[in-house]
């Protein structure tokens, strides 16, 4: 049996996610391999083998992947963070040569999901429920606002407008943010696994009931119908493939609004993977060319994920 080999980009703190797909190679003879540009990067602990890369913004970044593809004899590219995912866009011809898969969308996916402005006038010419959003000096929604990037991840420099003092002063400083209407409600993500034809092979819903800095610690899984159907339909018009992540938020009427699409594994989608959501051993499988279960996976509804940090030592 061929051995896949899988680089991660980017890998950094994803310990948890990595490990995950190491438990599941039981079946399928798997090497996981890591590249990040931080040596002490604490995901390289669970890793087959590690390599130490430029910064994606760095000229030689290419030459750098393009060499661990050759001497690993990589199968397939995932990236973990949105810098990694423009890097694979911008290089598909070079990468994806000799056959390898890049874990990426189409470039038109992309272009939409990681410009909060584009993404919500895709959202709302396609008729799905998102929060009023503003380019700066355009603003006409009820306060409180939420001022986030255009292109950002992570909830990094995002502000809470309460009143006009607030939006003069945000619009003159964040000239390259949206301001979004705040929503009140219960928060989800969403985590997926879209196969090669855009099919939505799993589709898991969880309430981000405690987050810090921007990352989910304590989430619980709500198989909510409306959510998932709501979902699929967005999957259909992104024609997402892969693992994403899709957040927003449903309000106390239960409208669900979203918010953001994440086009890889969000920080929590260990917890659906320990519920019965598979999806490395699903990516295995298209990698070595077997066809998908039929069957959906039994999710445990209702099962709750608390995360803690942890410590790695170098010697």
């Amino acid at each position: 049996m061929e051995t896949l080999k899988i680089l991660f980009l980017a890998s950094h703190w994803r310990v948890t996610l990595i490990g995950a797909f190491r438990n599941a190679k039981s079946s399928q003879s798997v090497e996981l391999i890591c590249a990040d540009s931080d040596r002490l990067a604490p995901s390289f602990k669970e890793a087959d083998r590690s390599w130490v890369i430029p910064l994606f913004s760095d000229s030689q970044c290419l030459l750098s992947v393009l060499e661990i593809c050759e001497t690993e004899e990589v199968s397939a590219l995932v990236p973990l963070t949105n810098k990694s995912i423009e890097f694979m866009n911008d290089h598909r011809h070079e990468l994806g040569a000799d056959g390898r898969r890049l874990w990426i969308p189409q470039s038109r996916a992309i272009e939409i999901c990681h410009d909060k402005w584009k993404l919500f006038e895709f959202l709302n010419g396609e008729g799905f429920d998102t929060p009023p959003t503003f380019l700066p000096g355009k603003t006409g929604s009820p306060f409180p606002l939420i001022a986030k990037p255009r292109r950002g991840e992570g909830s990094k420099n995002l502000f809470i407008v309460e009143d006009s003092g607030d939006l003069d002063y945000y619009m003159e400083k964040c000239r390259h943010h949206v301001f979004q209407q705040r929503i009140d409600g219960q928060e989800f993500s969403v985590d997926t696994f879209f196969d090669q034809q855009g099919s939505p092979r799993l589709i898991v819903p969880r309430e981000r009931l405690a987050v810090r800095g921007g990352e989910v610690m304590v989430s619980r899984i709500n198989m909510d119908a409306d959510i998932i159907d709501k979902v699929a339909a967005l999957g259909d018009r992104l024609n997402l493939t892969g693992p994403c992540t899709l957040q927003g938020i449903r309000d106390e009427t239960g409208k669900f609004f979203f918010t953001d699409v994440n086009l890889r594994c969000g920080s929590g989608f260990v917890h659906t993977i320990s519920a019965g959501g598979n999806v490395p051993h699903m990516m295995y499988q298209e990698l070595a060319g077997q066809e998908l279960d039929a069957k959906k996976p039994a999710i445990q509804d209702h099962s709750v994920m608390t995360r803690y940090p942890e410590s790695i030592y170098h010697h």
